[in-house]
């Protein structure tokens, strides 16, 4: 099966016998037959592809060029594929390279003049070389392909893409290269081998390996813990959880779902000072390599990370993995878990520690799912239009011109383009030739010396997003960081989000920075809103079924009882189920019942506030979790004309509904604008504040189209909302109505809606708050000019000043406060006292002058403090001053809410 040299290699390194993906997987490779291999992470699916390709490659040592092309997602993976392939390499004699992003010019030109046999590289990068003139000849030697962790691209962009990248591979070897994908455990293996094409074999690899899961709650209510770290208890008694686990355990992945909450954790942890570090994709290259490294040697015990850590990078033994909150997706929770007891025969262990009672009941029912391997099944991303128009530009950038139907047989040969039509083909190209990246004529399209530019600068589905620093007002303190998608679609000044457990409320949005204010806000939507992977409907329609039962699922003591007394509790109301919709009726508020998962609802939710708040002539303001929709009315809420919504709104109706809402959303100007971006119709770096603009210029457009397509595939599920309609319209979903004068446990949970904001401190003292605003205040260096004789100035730090600071010329109290660089208005009060006529912006300047003069003479150094906030001139100094404090923090107090106005109101000032 395996060649003597391979063997021998195998005994030096210490095999002691194929592994069951090798054991499965080598024979049909060596067959020549395309194969998708499926197996757990660390299994030896990588050598079962390389075993028999470094066998195959040995033969064709006389044929210069890259033979085999070994694509991975990532570039973290490449560099670690590399590190594991190398020995087997120098061994045989074999030229193994790595090519991505971070390559240099340097290690290119050599690739480019003397290719390796093996080319490690990312989807991207294949799309960068398949024109080069000397690359494009290399890669038509080309008899292998491996697409590693294929599972991770079939449902996204860069995956369609990839799907036509190999397609103009196959032009340029001009026979059928051999496929060979590498999968994780995936709902259905067959979709995935359809993706990869050509008649694979399916080979389902998936040991009968044990897998330990349980859900826990802790509730161990640390006093000493929860100061130290100024935390909740609740989020104490987690932190002292994961220590315990930490100190039973040698190596120990902490999973979280969020960016920000991998920060907030790993600096509770810093406080503590455990041997644990942080890996996310926000963190440089150099750190993450450096974390894998020490971890892997056992420096770090632990690393707190994202899904940055979910796919096959080595980091050596994992004997526990800690899921934190919910991991919202089955497939997720297999993956994760499956990081940990990487050897054969060993147990993978889990421990979700979950933070409240819906997120109990969730990581239950996707726990127990886990372990009877029920998961998700995936679906290809078909007909992206965007994709569409840049892999056309590129089989002209690799053919200088193309006859369209021979383009169009090309791009159906891969599968997301199966049912792409020469209608819907055509009219992209005539919108690329519109926008002067392409040339028409006849039957045949071609470049243009724009096609380069456009080609190259869009080799990446992943849009790029500018982040924005949060700032809060008063102290300056830098909060963190949000990204654009969130600024684009959810910010606005006035609303409020969560961020480091904390809610803040926007105060202004400038150019690369948000400045904030810290609220109570209980609509605050949480800053990492948008990294949150959605709630499938299976999984929400088990929980709202499984509420009374929840003994049979894998959940410890606390867990249980605490997801029974809020079970309990809600019983006292009602117990929704996934066989009705439950209506509460609640001040303003009307929130449904309806756990049909949160694409589903996110539908329902948009197209029942669309219609009602047509109906009422207001706006009606909507959000939606797994389990409910939340419609806030501005008075007296009509839950009449929601349960008509439901009843009479044709399924079918849905879809172009929602189109037409959707185009007044900032989500759709949002989705629209990196749309544009990868049709070449805006440059890269345009600004945000010109994307509005787009949604007229490219109406009844494929731009126009694939936003909407991608917002659909995305963010909603119209096919199960329609089912839904349809059950409730044939009652086979029922509708109950409850009108309560205060919210039941599940919708005050909804109203909240503070879901996943799980670290909330406690309210943070005001008295830091205006430490800092006094500390910052009293640095300030400020001119004090006699306003009396006209002749005495002298700079000070504010703290340095006098109670009740004097002429050092003249002794009178008359000074004014001004920046240590005006000489406008010296020069101007100097005029005045030597009675010379004045302009009038002078005399401005004059009476600004006397005014703060006025305020030192009544008030003192209070009136240079106030003097010296930001946004602050004598007139709102004086209505500050006038309240007449008598406690040095009142006044602070005033200052820091004087600023927050003038943070609040700049926009119309500047």
């Amino acid at each position: 099966m395996i060649s003597e040299s391979i063997q021998k290699l195998m005994e030096e390194k210490g095999f002691e016998k194929l592994t069951l993906p090798q054991e499965k997987g080598i024979p049909p490779i060596e067959e020549g037959k395309n194969v998708l291999i499926i197996a757990r992470t660390g299994s030896g699916k990588t050598e079962a592809a390389a075993f028999p390709i470094f066998d195959r490659i040995s033969s064709l040592r006389k044929i210069k060029g890259i033979k085999t092309l070994y694509i991975a997602p990532l570039r973290a993976l490449n560099r670690d594929l590399l590190e594991r392939m190398e020995w087997w390499a120098e061994k045989l004699n074999i030229r193994i390279e790595v090519r991505h992003g971070d390559t240099s010019q340097k290690q290119r030109r050599k690739q480019a003049k003397s290719p390796p046999d093996i080319l490690i590289t990312t989807p991207e990068t294949l799309q960068a070389i398949l024109p080069g003139k000397l690359m494009k000849q290399h890669l038509s030697e080309v008899k292998f392909v491996v697409v590693d962790e294929i599972h991770e691209l079939v449902e996204d962009k860069r995956g369609t893409q990839l799907s036509l990248g190999l397609e103009r591979l196959r032009e340029l070897t001009r026979r059928d290269f051999q496929r060979i994908g590498l999968s994780a455990t995936v709902g259905d293996p067959h979709e995935v081998a359809h993706y990869l094409g050509r008649n694979v074999q399916v080979i389902d690899a998936t040991e009968e390996k044990d897998l330990l899961v349980q859900v826990e709650h802790p509730l161990d209510e640390d006093y000493s813990l929860a100061s130290q770290l100024h935390i909740n208890l609740e989020t104490a008694a987690r932190i002292k959880r994961i220590q315990e686990l930490l100190s039973e355990h040698n190596s120990v992945l902490v999973f979280v779902n969020t960016r920000e909450m991998a920060e907030i954790l790993s600096s509770r942890f810093n406080i503590v000072q455990e041997d644990i570090d942080v890996h996310h994709s926000s963190l440089s290259k150099f750190m993450r390599i450096d974390t894998e490294k020490k971890f892997k040697t056992q420096e770090l015990k632990s690393i707190i990370c994202t899904s940055s850590m979910e796919l096959g990078i080595d980091v050596g033994s994992v004997d526990l993995v800690i899921q934190y909150m919910s991991p919202r997706q089955v497939s997720r929770l297999i993956q994760r878990a499956g990081r940990s007891g990487h050897r054969l025969g060993e147990v993978s262990k889990a421990v979700i520690l979950s933070v409240n009672e819906d997120d109990i009941l969730e990581a239950a029912v996707i726990a127990k799912k886990a372990l009877a391997h029920e998961l998700e099944i995936p679906t290809s991303y078909d007909l992206a239009l965007d994709v569409l128009a840049h892999q056309a530009v590129g089989l002209v950038m690799d053919n200088y011109k193309m006859e369209i139907d021979e383009a169009l047989s090309i791009i159906k040969r891969a599968y997301p383009y199966r049912d792409l039509t020469r209608e819907k083909f055509v009219d992209v190209l005539h919108f690329l030739k519109e926008l002067h990246l392409i040339w028409m004529e006849d039957e045949v399209y071609g470049k243009k010396r724009a096609s380069y530019r456009y080609y190259f600068e869009n080799l990446s589905m992943i849009p790029d997003t500018k982040q924005f620093r949060t700032i809060e007002v008063g102290s300056q303190n830098f909060i963190g960081v949000l990204d654009e998608e969130f600024i684009a679609t959810k910010a606005e000044i006035g609303s409020s989000f969560i961020m480091k457990g904390r809610a803040w409320n926007i105060a202004d949005i400038q150019d690369d920075r948000v400045l904030v204010t810290e609220t109570e806000s209980l609509g605050a939507i949480p800053a990492w809103d948008g990294e949150l992977i959605p709630v499938p409907y299976d999984v929400a329609v088990e929980v709202a079924d499984m509420r009374t039962r929840i003994e049979e699922y894998p959940v410890d003591s606390n867990a249980l009882e605490v997801a029974q007394a809020y079970i309990e509790e809600q019983s006292q109301f009602f117990l929704p189920t996934s066989g009705e919709i439950v209506v509460e009726v609640c001040s303003n508020f009307v929130i449904l019942h309806s756990p049909f998962g949160s694409m589903v609802n996110e539908t329902i939710g948009r197209l029942i506030a669309s219609l009602v708040s047509a109906r009422i002539g207001a706006s009606v303001l909507m959000r939606s979790d797994p389990y409910r929709i939340t419609l806030q009315f501005p008075t007296v809420p009509d839950h009449k004309s929601i349960v008509e919504v439901l009843k009479t709104t044709e399924p079918e109706h849905i879809q172009p509904i929602l189109e037409i809402t959707l185009k007044r959303s900032s989500l759709f100007a949002w989705k629209l604008a990196q749309v544009a971006k990868r049709f070449g119709a805006v440059s890269k770096d345009a600004e945000r504040y010109y994307m509005k603009r787009l949604i007229y210029a490219y109406e009844d457009t494929p731009l126009y189209e694939e936003t909407i397509n991608e917002i659909l595939r995305e963010k909603l599920d119209i096919l199960r909302a329609e089912m839904i309609l349809k059950q409730i319209q044939n009652d086979r979903i029922l509708i109950h109505i409850h009108t309560l004068k205060e919210p039941s446990p599940m919708a005050l949970a909804a109203i909240r809606n503070i879901g996943g904001a799980d670290i909330v401190y406690p309210k943070r003292a005001e008295r830091e708050i205006l430490k800092k605003l006094k500390n910052r205040l009293e640095k300030r260096r400020v001119k004090l000019f006699c306003v009396h004789c006209g002749q005495w100035s002298a700079t000070f730090t504010i703290k340095h000043l006098d109670e009740y600071p004097k002429c050092r010329l003249c002794g009178a109290r008359f000074l004014a406060i001004l920046d240590r660089r005006d000489k406008d208005t010296i020069k101007a009060i100097k005029k005045r006292l030597r009675r010379e006529r004045v302009t009038e912006e002078e005399e401005e300047l004059i009476i600004r002058a006397k005014r703060s003069a006025d305020l030192m003479l009544a008030y003192g150094k209070r009136a240079a403090l106030a003097l010296s906030a930001r946004g602050i001139g004598p007139q709102t100094a004086s209505r500050v001053l006038a309240k007449m404090q008598t406690e040095e923090e009142d006044l602070l107090r005033d200052i820091l809410e004087a600023e927050r106005t003038y943070a609040r109101t700049r926009r119309f000032w500047d």
